[in-house]
């Protein structure tokens, strides 16, 4: 197994959750209201986390193939 490839799909799929969580926390605000304040902590907190779990996710990857060179 290639572990490079493997944290690259997994990082994707979580991020890919990640947004998909916050589409869904959005539309449930956004029921029978129209105020934006109420999303907007929600997509930036997802934004804040994607991020996150990108940025980490590839420096960790970096990492792993610098030990491996």
């Amino acid at each position: 197994m290639n572990r490079p490839a493997v944290v690259i799909g997994i990082i994707i799929i979580v991020n890919a959750c990640l947004w998909g969580l916050a589409m869904i926390m959005s539309s449930r605000a956004l029921s029978g209201t129209g105020a934006y304040e109420e999303i907007q902590h929600i997509l930036a907190g997802c934004s804040a986390a994607s991020l996150i779990v990108v940025g980490g996710g590839l420096a960790g990857l970096a990492a792993i193939a610098r030990k491996q060179s």
